[in-house]
């Protein structure tokens, strides 16, 4: 898709408008938002700003996020079930192993998966699925979304080399918001 001049100039300011609310420190965020909906927003958005592979899954399935371990809580689900992600209705999954994940569009990997989290990780490497977790060193283990604090807000960094390895494609929009990128 071509974008004019015009359109190019408006994309980063509407990005940012959907990305900054979400750095806000919890209180400011309303009070009926807790944390972990912020986290399933920024989940959302990553899958929203990701490409597969044209042969990487089938026209008309559902998109399918996988939880890997513990699940954050109910409005975590909640969130992540309400959604369409690239005009189809998302299915969301809770799994306990990463064999599990085949079929998978995203899996987001709990913190309760910290012990096991390079394990996982070599076990879905080569599978074109997006990984998201907020452990801490998530991307330097090999995972290619990790939300991280910052400042008491919420942000991320983003493993190039992971997401290009598992043929996947992040908008230049969401590199530019991105904390850190390892792996150019």
């Amino acid at each position: 898709m071509i974008l004019s001049p015009f359109m190019k100039s408006l994309s980063l300011p509407l990005l940012l408008m959907l990305f900054l609310p979400l750095t806000l420190p919890p209180l400011a965020t309303g009070a009926g938002q807790d944390e972990s909906q912020v986290k399933a927003v920024f989940v959302l958005n990553f899958a929203k700003l990701t490409q597969w592979p044209a042969d990487a899954h089938r026209d008309n399935e559902p998109f399918t996020i996988a939880i890997l371990g513990r699940i954050p809580s109910a409005a975590f689900m909640t969130t992540l079930k309400t959604q369409q992600i690239h005009g189809s209705k998302t299915l969301v999954r809770h799994i306990e192993s990463a064999e599990e994940a085949r079929g998978s569009h995203l899996v987001y990997i709990s913190p309760s998966e910290r012990q096991r989290v390079s394990a996982i990780l070599r076990e879905l490497r080569h599978q074109n699925v997006l990984t998201v977790s907020d452990i801490e060193g998530f991307c330097e283990a090999g995972g290619m979304i990790g939300l991280v604090p910052i400042q008491n807000r919420l942000g991320f960094e983003i493993n190039l080399g992971a997401v290009r390895q598992a043929r996947l494609t992040v908008s230049s929009q969401l590199l530019k918001l991105a904390r850190t990128i390892h792996g150019n």
